[in-house]
């Protein structure tokens, strides 16, 4: 069984090294070619998406060219290379073309992390159609894959089975900063949560720790808290910062639902150039962002975006959330107690006699 696939991001890899697991207890024999890293790497995939890591509304139309034939290339290699299966996870702007050309050729495509269309541009729903099979992270997703071509699938987070990992009962008086995966993220949201942060630690009572999650974004970190004695940076999983940490300041994505793992009172911030906002600002159709307030349908941890996301205001977060500490956490628990459980052994049996047939 020849699969292909394309990981943008570390928790794409993630999600994908668990499917592809999956698969091969099924299959027995893969072969997996594409784009990847992390646990993806063990398969022998390219490593260069530089062009995945393009994000927000103007850059990738300025690069818009050179990422269509980024595309176009992969496309091409996968048709070349005969692939039975194809498997896009989370980039949905840039996956779904693959998935629509792939479909025609015979290729069965599955669809990783469910688009966020009850965020925000809910008519990419017409473009479900082009995916075999949607796999969703969270049961409220399913009732916006009815347009899916085959079936839709919860199989729940990845991070559920690494629970434990986040589960400390002796904190220490560190602050995990997590600034986002992409060097655009770091650059539009680190300097604000350093501020905020030394704000906050008026009384040297506390350190800040940000795990670096690619070797790559060492310098540019290092650069911009080396006159800052009480933050520093680790090349670490998050977990092992996040499971000593009494607070956090995170970037909205898939670290805010770490926090909600760790159980630990989190202020979530978001910065992009301005007319990224303006566009995004008038586009959301959700009254928050992260995952974890979502989820709750209320806002358990403080969402401080573009304007709204001061060194003042992070500061006062901080504050609040040691006064209230216990508050936080049961509030926060409460809603971890809502994410259930991973299971792909629905999807994958579904799968396995699909092929067969």
């Amino acid at each position: 069984m020849k699969i292909g696939i394309v990981a943008a991001e570390p928790s794409g890899d993630l999600l994908g090294s668990k499917i592809l697991s999956k698969l091969k207890d099924k299959f027995e024999d893969i072969e997996v070619i594409g784009v990847g890293g992390g646990p993806l790497k063990e398969h022998n995939i390219s490593t260069d998406r530089e062009m995945l890591e393009i994000m927000g509304l103007v850059d990738p139309v300025l690069n818009l060219r050179k990422i269509i034939n980024y595309r176009n290339d992969l496309i091409q290699n996968f048709i070349n290379e005969k692939i039975d299966i194809f498997i896009g996870i989370d980039a949905p702007d840039f996956n779904f073309d693959i998935h629509k050309k792939l479909q025609k050729k015979g290729v069965k495509t599955i669809h990783v992390v469910c688009p966020s269309v009850w965020a925000w541009r809910p008519g990419r729903v017409k473009k479900f159609k082009y995916v075999d099979y949607m796999l969703c992270l969270f049961p409220f997703e399913l009732e916006y894959c009815t347009n899916v071509n085959k079936q839709a699938f919860c199989i729940g987070h990845p991070l559920l089975d690494k629970q434990s990992d986040y589960e400390n009962n002796e904190r220490e008086n560190i602050i995990c900063l997590m600034p986002g995966s992409r060097r655009s993220e770091i650059k539009n949201n680190l300097d604000v949560m350093i501020d905020g942060f030394n704000q906050f630690n008026f009384d040297e009572k506390y350190k800040a720790v940000i795990p670096i999650y690619k070797e790559d974004d060492k310098h540019l970190i290092q650069h911009k808290i080396q006159s800052h004695k009480h933050i520093t940076f680790a090349n670490v999983e998050s977990s092992e910062i996040l499971k000593k940490a009494k607070a956090a300041v995170i970037c909205s994505g898939t670290a805010t639902l770490e926090a909600l793992l760790a159980e630990i009172p989190t202020t979530v911030i978001y910065k992009t150039n301005w007319l990224n906002h303006f566009i995004l600002k008038h586009m959301m159709m959700s009254e928050f962002v992260s995952i974890p307030n979502i989820i709750a349908d209320e806002e358990i941890f403080l969402e401080l975006l573009q304007s709204n996301a001061t060194s003042e205001n992070i500061a006062d977060d901080l504050n609040s959330n040691m006064a209230d500490y216990k508050f936080r956490k049961k509030m926060i628990q409460a809603v971890k107690a809502k994410l259930g459980k991973t299971n792909l052994d629905s999807f994958s049996n579904r799968l396995y006699e699909d092929c067969r047939s």
